[in-house]
């Protein structure tokens, strides 16, 4: 593995070089591999057939003296056989296999009975052979041969010599072979590679790369000339429109600026402006029913109660829309921010404005996180009295407050035990003006979560929400870790 991925770093020429070298040399080592073993079973079969020659002759030959029980006569014939250096032993038995006559070397044993005759064949670094010896088809006694294996040996160890010697010829002839033909691949390559690094240090889209032959080097030298030459022309026309486009981008830059103003000045109108008629419409409301009510039967009082709630609702829509274009607007003041001691404030306060019902809130200590902590307060605000609202008509309010933290996020979850909602309006939810339930089940203005929405988004965070109906919501808040917003 070490070695494969050592081989990746290695220069082109390299790499071209060691498998042009390691596939001769492979080549190279079967073949002389395969010679080997071709000629050592050639001469191992041409030793066994000049042994049986040999052992035929003799058999033939020592036949009559057998008969005659002639020892001189067998000794003379195996003597013959001293000047064959391969013989290590020789031994003549009579047809009751008692030994007649033997040649042996200083370094062989007795000969062997042959009753139970020794392994045949190849054995060892001897091969041993026994043939009957025959007079008119009738066996007259038997002839054993023992010969050694070190003439095969010294054949094949000289063999080996030979045939490795010719392959480091050829090897070194393939060396030069190589070395001379990698330029052929390589230079080409080398080229192409050296261009674009020029071109990619100095940015001169107007260099080309050297481009030689007609085949796939060829081509891809000239495919690479015309896409540089392409990328020279649109960094032409890049250059050419950046004027334009930098009045283009101030333009626009004034244009988004004067809006930016427009939106400030609307914001002014809306929260002076419309105030005060609303005040008036609720002031003279309150007048005309403090001071001309028994001038008013019930109807005319129901429709006054209405102008006074509606004048009201739609102060509060008035805020709301302050506080979303508040939120949208205003730069980020990043702070290490108690989220923990943030909510139990909060809970501290909307017990004082209505604790009517038992009231179980859990919340978890010390949830930190980096925010604008006037940001966070308006986010975390909206949601702890969405889950006080939403869970006031239970026989007892519960709400839990729970964080989870891994190495870059951190998700708060705010659970209840309210009414909840139907999960396939879960993607409204976060979108101003869309309510789930009606005003006359519970008050609001619908900008409450999307103002939340965009409080978490402007701190590069994400909310979610869970739910059941009739089982309580769950509102989870995911959030950087430590992170600077910008």
């Amino acid at each position: 593995m070490i070695g494969r991925w050592r081989l990746r770093y290695w220069p082109l020429k390299a790499k071209l070089l060691f498998l042009t070298l390691f596939t001769s040399t492979l080549g190279i080592v079967l073949v002389c591999a395969s010679l080997i073993v071709v000629e050592n079973q050639n001469y191992r079969q041409r030793l066994e057939s000049e042994l049986h020659v040999i052992a035929g002759i003799l058999a033939e030959q020592s036949a009559a003296a057998l008969v005659f029980e002639d020892n001189n006569q067998l000794t003379s014939i195996i003597s013959s056989l001293r000047r064959i250096e391969t013989i290590r032993q020789a031994c003549v038995f009579d047809a009751t296999g008692s030994v007649m006559s033997s040649l042996n070397t200083l370094e062989s044993a007795d000969c062997p009975g042959i009753l139970e005759p020794p392994p045949m064949g190849f054995v060892g670094d001897y091969y041993q052979l026994l043939v009957p010896v025959t007079l008119d088809n009738e066996t007259v006694g038997h002839l054993y041969l023992v010969s050694h294996l070190r003439a095969l040996r010294a054949h094949i160890q000289t063999f080996i010599v030979v045939v490795f010697g010719i392959g480091a010829l050829i090897q070194l002839a393939l060396v030069f072979v190589a070395l001379k033909l990698q330029r052929v691949v390589s230079q080409p390559i080398l080229a192409l590679s050296g261009t674009a690094e020029r071109i990619a240090q100095e940015h001169d889209y107007s260099i080309r790369a050297p481009v030689s032959g007609n085949d796939e080097l060829g081509r891809l030298g000239t495919t690479f000339n015309e896409m540089i030459g392409t990328i020279e022309q649109q960094n032409r026309r890049i250059l050419e429109s950046r004027a334009g486009l930098e009045l283009i981008v101030e333009d626009r830059t004034s244009q988004l600026s004067l809006a930016n103003k427009e939106l400030e000045a609307f914001s002014y109108s809306v929260s002076h402006d419309l105030r005060q008629p609303l005040r008036a419409i609720e002031g003279f409301g309150q007048a005309l029913e403090e001071d001309c009510a028994d001038q008013l039967n019930e109807t005319g009082k129901d429709y006054l109660r209405r102008i006074r709630a509606a004048s009201v609702r739609m102060g509060s829509l008035i805020d709301g829309l302050l506080v979303l274009s508040r939120v949208s607007r205003q730069p980020l003041e990043n702070q290490r921010v108690n989220i923990s001691g943030m909510l139990q404030e909060i809970t501290e306060e909307l017990k004082e404005i209505s604790y009517s019902l038992p009231t179980d809130i859990r919340i978890q200590s010390g949830i930190w996180v980096i925010g604008d902590g006037r940001m966070l307060r308006i986010a975390f605000q909206n949601l702890l009295e969405n889950a006080w609202k939403y869970s006031s008509k239970e026989v007892q309010r519960v709400i839990d407050v729970s964080a989870t933290a891994d190495s870059r996020f951190i998700t708060i979850a705010i659970c209840d035990n309210g009414v909840g909602f139907n999960m396939k309006y879960v993607n409204k939810l976060f979108v101003a003006f869309n309510r789930l339930h009606t005003p006359s089940e519970f008050g609001g203005t619908g900008i409450g979560l999307a103002t939340v929405y965009r409080v978490i988004r402007r701190h590069s965070g994400d909310i979610s929400a869970k739910s059941e109906v009739g089982n309580g919501a769950s509102f989870y808040i995911k959030l950087p870790v430590l992170t600077d917003q910008h």
